[in-house]
């Protein structure tokens, strides 16, 4: 949905023969999927669907979204999480995330980063459908990993060192 595409679908339709025998036929149809089009768009041909006896129905399309490995759509932006060790998330870390359009787009933090917390890219995100030449935002939202045990010796260094 970030390019856009033609996608090939084959159908199969009942139609009335010469005769007025009910067949079925194959039929292939381009579908032209929409660059930023959304989940639940519809996509309508008309008159290429069953034969019925008042004419050809319309066939109606509804777009789906495949689930990528690394984004997930929120409208017209897009999100990635960053998974952080708890001493990244406290002492300062460096990343470089790529973007959906491959784009290198270097992250760091000196400081602290609270979990939960993201940052916003804006231009980064999704083509706006209705606005050629404009994005969403690139949201990168940051997931703090915390360990799953301490040893006695390490929980009294914290409670030292932390406030």
């Amino acid at each position: 949905m970030f390019h856009g595409a033609k996608k090939k679908m084959k159908i199969k339709r009942k139609m009335f023969d010469d005769t007025g025998k009910r067949t079925t036929t194959d039929h292939m149809l381009e579908v032209p999927i929409s660059v930023g089009m959304k989940k639940g768009a519809k996509i309508r041909f008309k008159s290429v669907g069953d034969q019925e006896e008042g004419g050809q129905q319309d066939l109606l399309f509804i777009v789906e979204e495949k689930a990528h490995p690394l984004y997930t759509r929120d409208g017209d932006d897009i999100v990635h999480t960053i998974d952080l060790d708890l001493k990244e998330a406290l002492t300062g870390w460096k990343r470089t995330v790529v973007t959906i359009d491959k784009k290198q787009l270097p992250i760091e933090k000196s400081g602290p980063t609270q979990p939960g917390s993201s940052d916003t890219y804006p231009g980064l995100g999704m083509p706006l459908q209705k606005k050629p030449g404009q994005r969403g935002n690139f949201i990168v939202k940051y997931n703090v990993k915390f360990p799953t045990s301490l040893t006695a010796e390490q929980k009294a260094k914290l409670k030292e060192i932390l406030p």
